[in-house]
């Protein structure tokens, strides 16, 4: 049965996001060579009553968007081979299909965060999900942490949330991680100063009534910043998607750019681990 969403009402304009991040997947999934080939994003558009068809002009973002999440899924991947009784808390889950990408240790234990309007939209669309727990909560408020087990090693995960959230805000966020885990390992991606600085001008976020608001500093001015942090990783979105390109010349060409500072540095997607000793 189509789930009747209306974005003004059940999701809020900000919340619009989650379905445009859910599209550009859908959009690589179709091609013939897909990036990440998430096989349930064209069915859970399929049960959404929305006209996702005001979003075509976005389509050129589905590569970056499949490679971004490509790289989350492989670093989740590694975590959970290298800790299979270890817990993956996905911040900002939206409707990502990745509990169910990711092969998961039935010993391990997940938890997907978000707005308790989204967490309800996705239990209807999803279902339950053996070995998945939902919190529904804004990432940036404190009281659900303590339903957050602290003694397993953690991964936690913020796919295209901190750009949104304002630099208070993000240090807030990653204190909190830090400061309930004694050991992880910590991935997200953010922005280059001058993507934060022009982002008001992208019309898709215009229309969501959102920008974004925190712009990534060099990952080890980040890592000094928010000790125990240490960078164990570090991807450039656009170098990503010269390495996927399907033509020896598209991969030269994008690889090239890549190099060039401005653009190399436009979405970075960083890991960082630590260790809290006492």
């Amino acid at each position: 049965m189509t789930q009747q969403v209306h974005v003004g009402q059940e999701l809020g304009q900000v919340k619009e996001t989650l379905l445009m991040t859910l599209y550009l997947r859908a959009v690589d999934n179709r091609r013939a060579r897909p990036v990440l080939g998430d096989p349930y994003a064209q069915r859970i558009m399929e049960q959404i009553d929305y006209d996702f068809g005001r979003l075509r002009g976005l389509r050129g973002s589905a590569s970056l968007v499949a490679v971004r999440a490509r790289r989350f899924d492989l670093w989740t991947a590694e975590f959970l081979r290298e800790h299979p009784d270890g817990l993956v808390l996905h911040l900002a889950c939206g409707l990502d299909s990745r509990p169910l990408r990711v092969a998961r240790p039935a010993t391990a234990l997940w938890i997907d965060v978000d707005y308790p309007e989204v967490v309800s939209l996705r239990e209807r669309l999803y279902g339950p999900i053996e070995g998945v727990r939902t919190l529904g909560a804004s990432v940036t408020e404190s009281a659900w942490w303590s339903q957050v087990p602290r003694d397993r090693p953690a991964l936690v995960v913020a796919e295209g949330l901190l750009m949104y959230l304002s630099p208070e805000d993000v240090s807030r966020l990653v204190n909190r991680v830090v400061g309930h885990f004694s050991t992880g390992r910590l991935a997200f991606d953010g922005v280059a100063p001058w993507v934060r600085s022009v982002s008001g001008l992208h019309p898709a976020l215009r229309r969501a009534g959102t920008s974004f608001r925190w712009a990534l500093p060099a990952p080890e001015v980040f890592a000094r910043a928010h000790p125990p942090l240490r960078l164990l990783g570090e991807v450039s979105g656009v170098d990503e998607i010269g390495r996927r390109a399907h033509s020896s010349a598209a991969r030269a060409t994008v690889r090239a750019l890549a190099k060039v500072p401005m653009v190399g540095e436009a979405l970075r997607v960083v890991k960082y681990g630590f260790a809290v000793t006492s």
